[in-house]
């Protein structure tokens, strides 16, 4: 980062250093359209978490795996059945939805050394098939929270309801993209994303566990949201308000401090390997940090 003319500080240049290709347990990469990486975080364990939406319509499975850093896999945490795809041809279909997985992961350490119990939390872009609304109502979504131990398996602690905003009118597709753990216990940033016919909104909140029901033993949230009690949100910022030209926006992390002390917030979009699209990086200053 460097400072520009105010005092205001600006992204410099990006430079892409390495890559690391990922690979299954047997040490082999996976092939192409095997994977589909949304979520990733650094553990304190010097590990990568990372989620994958999965391809439904393939018979590829979502999941939320370790990976050390040489890209190989660990383990994978256990997910909720409900997650998964009918194991029936002739059932209701249920699981996640094609493309609407495993977009966001946080990380929250719980303590000072590297092997400290930590925690882990994902959520879904959209409803589950099993928990769809009707248009008239917000999508419900899931979000989990694992405890990460430094023996044992990843455990499942809760899971609970986490509400999208109605869509604007013209919306093509809508979605939670991207989680930030805060450093107040149970305190998130939220990344909500859409896009219609006027392009890109994005709207970003702040999320807080409170008093939210755990919804793990409810098998579909259809007609059984109005008595649960969700995640509760606050909007911190309408990005359209900005009036400046928005991609799509999926990725979001705390930054270093600023030289005003201030906590910095970076932003950044998927081009999705389109010509018409580009690969943005917004900065952001949380004041009040």
């Amino acid at each position: 980062m460097q400072p520009q003319e105010g005092d205001r500080t600006r992204i410099g240049d990006v430079k892409i250093q390495s890559v690391t290709f990922l690979r299954d347990q047997q040490g082999e990469t996976y092939p192409a359209g095997g994977i589909d990486p949304e979520g990733i975080a650094l553990s304190p364990r010097g590990t990568l978490f990372i989620s994958s939406e999965g391809v439904p319509s393939r018979g590829i499975a979502p999941f939320i795996g370790e990976f050390d850093l040489s890209g190989r896999l660990l383990q994978t945490l256990r997910l909720p059945l409900r997650y998964l795809p009918s194991a029936e041809a002739t059932a209701p279909p249920q699981g996640i939805r094609e493309n609407l997985g495993f977009e966001s992961l946080t990380l929250s350490p719980s303590g000072l050394a590297p092997g400290d119990p930590f925690r882990l939390f994902a959520a879904t872009e959209s409803s589950l098939w099993q928990d769809q609304a009707t248009a008239e109502e917000p999508e419900n979504l899931r979000f989990l929270h694992y405890g990460i131990n430094p023996v044992g398996d990843p455990i499942l602690v809760a899971e609970h309801l986490y509400r999208l905003d109605p869509a604007p009118l013209d919306t093509a597709y809508q979605g939670l993209t991207e989680l930030t753990t805060l450093p107040t216990e149970g305190y998130f940033l939220s990344l909500e994303r859409s896009f219609g016919l006027s392009g890109f909104r994005v709207k970003l909140f702040q999320v807080t566990v409170a008093n939210a029901t755990d919804t793990s033993a409810i098998a579909t949230l259809k007609g059984e949201a109005g008595q649960v009690e969700p995640l509760k949100k606050t909007l911190l910022l309408d990005l359209s308000e900005l009036e400046i030209p928005l991609d799509n926006l999926e990725a979001m992390t705390l930054g270093p401090r600023l030289p005003d002390g201030t906590q910095s917030l970076v932003l950044l979009s998927d081009d999705n390997f389109r010509d018409g699209q580009v690969t943005q990086l917004l900065l952001f200053s949380l004041q009040g940090s």
